[in-house]
């Protein structure tokens, strides 16, 4: 529950700011969690990025700030963080359909805008009440992984890149497939984990690193030009992905926006594991693929 507690100080903290300066990595520290973390879990909880719910609200309180009072536009552009009336302009016709001017002449109604979002554990069981996902917890041992990385935008984001970049970094995998002496022959894993705990620079806090990858037998040699990672042993949520690959990332969003916020745990180190078998077929409904999350159990935070 503190994962809630914290995403919902964040919202209070947005509305508080939204004519102040306000950074992703000080929303992050305010919710106690990782830039990574924050956003994966902000993403899932309220629909959209916290930089993109920041912006919109912005856009909302300007555009009723345009009709309130009689400030400029320039006024108002710089009151909500706009560096300039061009800026403005361009960001407000892109998510109200009309230019500031139009708005505030009363010449056009506006087709957008972003509430305040109200985040409760009501309101997120109601947001995934189409998804019943009841995890298996299981202990795995330390392992090693031999396989290509590549770095993508996350499924939970508006603008992923996963479904374009994953399955072209898996046909250059099986191609060199044969070079690795596998744990579990037939059977692979793609891994995800931020760019800090790989010692990797990201662009941006929802851009996260993937290997495509088959488990090492003891003491196998890694084939040159592969990347190897290390899966620590502990606890780990098993969830059970059915159904078309396209669709996993309204899995990846009930893992992180509803079980685990309600759960008695929270992410543990080490990356995620997708484990892919023969009962895997990306373009089938009968498809199953496993996810497993690492967990360690909650402990009390503040987020002040």
């Amino acid at each position: 529950m503190h994962q809630i507690r914290a995403i919902q100080h964040v919202l209070a903290l947005i509305e508080q700011e939204l004519t102040g300066p306000l950074r992703l990595e000080a929303l992050a520290r305010h919710a106690g969690m990782s830039l990574w973390h924050f956003q994966r879990t902000f993403t899932a909880m309220v629909g959209e990025p916290a930089g993109s719910y920041l912006r919109r609200r912005r856009l909302t309180e300007a555009a009723r700030a345009l009709r309130q009072t009689d400030r400029t536009i320039l006024d108002v552009a710089l009151d909500y963080q706009f560096e300039s009336h061009e800026a403005f302009t361009r960001a407000f016709k892109s998510e109200m359909g009309v230019t500031p001017s139009a708005w505030r002449s009363g010449r056009a109604a506006v087709r957008g805008g972003r509430p305040r979002h109200s985040l409760t554990r009501t309101s997120l069981n109601h947001h995934f009440q189409h998804m019943k996902l009841t995890p298996e917890i299981v202990t795995l041992p330390a392992r090693r992984f031999a396989g290509l990385q590549s770095r993508f935008i996350s499924a939970v984001a508006a603008d992923s890149d996963n479904l374009q970049v994953i399955p072209r970094l898996w046909q250059s995998f099986f191609a060199r497939v044969h070079e690795i002496e596998p744990a579990e022959p037939g059977v692979f894993y793609g891994l995800c984990e931020c760019g800090d705990a790989l010692g990797e620079a990201t662009t941006r806090p929802d851009e996260i690193f993937y290997l495509a990858s088959a488990p090492l037998a003891a003491r196998a040699g890694v084939p040159r030009g592969m990347t190897t990672w290390t899966s620590p042993a502990g606890t780990y949520a098993r969830f059970v992905h059915r159904g078309r690959v396209a669709r996993i990332g309204e899995t990846v969003a009930y893992i992180y926006g509803q079980w685990l916020p309600t759960s008695s745990y929270e992410s543990g180190p080490g990356p995620d594991l997708e484990r892919y078998d023969s009962s895997f077929d990306p373009h089938s409904d009968a498809s199953i693929l496993e996810i497993y999350v690492p967990l360690r159990r909650a402990q009390k935070h503040s987020s002040g």
